[in-house]
Formats: C-alpha cells, structure tokens, sequence
C-alpha cells in the first residue's frame, strides 16, 4: 500500500461515524451526468428507510439493490428529527452481499462522497455530535479534528 493511501485511509477514519437511521435514495449515474449539477432529486418520504453508518466523508448502508465497486451514484438523504435533506454525488468504495435467511436489504455498499462542499460537511458533523450527545445522554464531549 502506498503512503498516499496510508495517509488518505487514516484521514478518512479520523472522523467520527455514527449509525443514524435517514431516509434514503440511491441512484447510479453514468460518468457524464456525475459531475453535472442538474441531476433531478429524487423523493424522499418523512421518516426513516435506511440505518446508515454516516460520516462526513461517506456512508455505509445495506440495500436491496446490488452497486459495484467504482459505480458513481446520486444520494439523496433526510437526517432526523430536522429534516434536513442532502442531495450529493459519490462513488461506491466497497460493495457486496450479504448471505443468510431473512435478509431483505442483503447488499451493502460503502459511498465516499464526491466534492462536498463546506456548509454540507459541517451540517454532517453537527448532526454526528447530536447523535451521539443523544446516544450518550449528553455526558460526551466531542473534540474537533
């Protein structure tokens, strides 16, 4: 492993994560429509469909649908109890299945979002410290990396 991907996988993991249950969509795109702005959102209902593992440079998720790895997909997704809605490019890192009874949402996908700009990133981090300040009962003090 080279030292750029050492570094970039210690940076990616020097995040918090939380598990976070949002309403979610994925989409795949093709390259073109990828990188263009005018992708159309798709809806999302009020509450709930996914528990996620949510950070500010990705998520993981298990899913009906099977992704692969290096699949560029548009993620819509509504954080709770707010509200708030995200609509972001990323890239599918790791994929797979999931083997076993009973299992509705058998595949798992890890995104890394694409070019999140600022404002996105510090409403994903707001929200990881009020998840986990809830979690904790309040008796956490999160420290910026």
């Amino acid at each position: 492993m080279s030292d750029n991907a050492v570094e970039n996988s210690e940076e990616r993991r020097s995040y918090r994560r939380v598990s976070d249950a949002v309403a979610l969509t994925i989409e795949i795109v093709n390259d073109e429509a990828a990188n263009q702005p005018s992708i159309e959102a798709a809806e999302l209902p009020n509450h709930p469909t996914h528990v996620v593992s949510l950070s500010p440079n990705g998520l993981k998720c298990y899913h009906t649908e099977a992704f692969s790895n290096g699949d560029k997909v548009q993620v819509s997704m509504r954080l709770f109890p707010g509200g708030e809605r995200l609509d972001m490019a990323a890239t599918v890192v790791n994929s797979g299945e999931e083997t076993g009874p009973g299992k509705k949402d058998r595949f798992f996908a890890g995104l890394a979002f694409a070019n999140l700009d600022a404002e996105t990133r510090e409403l994903i981090l707001e929200h990881i410290d009020q998840v986990a300040r809830q979690s904790f009962g309040g008796a956490i003090k999160l420290v910026n990396k």
